[in-house]
């Protein structure tokens, strides 16, 4: 109430022009036009592709042309800290003359494996890593995790030896969560655990996974303990998709 009586108080003695463009300045604030949203970006800095003439990775610029600047977080596989990184980000040339499709250059400073960038609840600062470095599924089995004192499993569990009914499974302590599903459709399907460790800090589990029925497309995705929601072990924090 008190606020109220001096807000009308302060009205009272400005002038009439003066109330006019305060009235105009609060209009003006209203309907400003707001920031744009920040989008949640993962980039598995692995997924490029080098050729002879140049060390540096490139992507499609579709892929990764929005990578550029700061505001990133990154982290090797080994390491055991998430910190500042700034992506540069530049044209590559074409191979050849007329080829349509446009690539990028892209570099981290430093070199990380993979950066996050828009996620919230991860900040620079510690982190832990459980020692997975893309483990595939199908061909090396069940993976189980320590991470600390918890104990994990990630499994694929199918009857079609196609792998058409495949589910990607994640227990830990009686729950489990299906990660993944095929849904009666396989052309040579691909479930790799990427990364596993611990990003958000509370202790539980976080990975990175390539999980498709499809060989061509690779969906890498950020799965975070703190992203999840009911029964949920971890949920979707971010996603990088490339392939065709």
């Amino acid at each position: 109430m008190v606020i109220a009586h001096v807000a009308i108080l302060l009205l009272v003695s400005l002038t009439h022009n003066d109330v006019v463009t305060v009235l105009f300045l609060l209009l003006a604030l209203t309907f400003a036009p707001q920031p744009p949203r920040c989008k949640p970006q993962l980039a598995p800095l692995e997924t490029g592709t080098s050729s002879g003439a140049s060390d540096t990775a490139f992507w499609r610029k579709e892929e990764a042309g929005d990578w550029r600047g700061t505001g990133w977080l990154g982290w090797t596989w080994d390491g055991d800290a998430l910190k500042p990184v700034t992506m540069m980000v530049r044209d590559r040339p074409k191979d050849l003359p007329g080829l349509s499709d446009d690539d990028v250059y892209v570099q981290s400073i430093p070199n990380v494996t993979f950066a996050v960038r828009c996620v919230s609840g991860l900040r620079a600062g510690k982190i832990q890593s459980a020692g997975v470095v893309n483990h595939n599924l199908q061909y090396s089995g069940p993976l189980d995790i320590s991470l600390g004192k918890l104990r994990y499993q990630v499994r694929v569990e199918a009857k079609d030896p196609a792998a058409a009914d495949a589910k990607v499974i994640l227990a830990h302590a009686g729950r489990t969560q299906v990660l993944y599903s095929a849904d009666g459709f396989a052309d040579e399907p691909h479930f790799e655990v990427i990364w596993a460790g611990d990003l958000d800090r509370d202790g539980k589990l976080d990975l990175v996974v390539n999980l498709h029925r499809k060989y061509s497309w690779h969906p890498y995705r950020l799965l975070l303990s703190t992203r999840a929601t009911g029964s949920e072990l971890v949920g979707e924090a971010a996603i990088f998709e490339t392939g065709n």
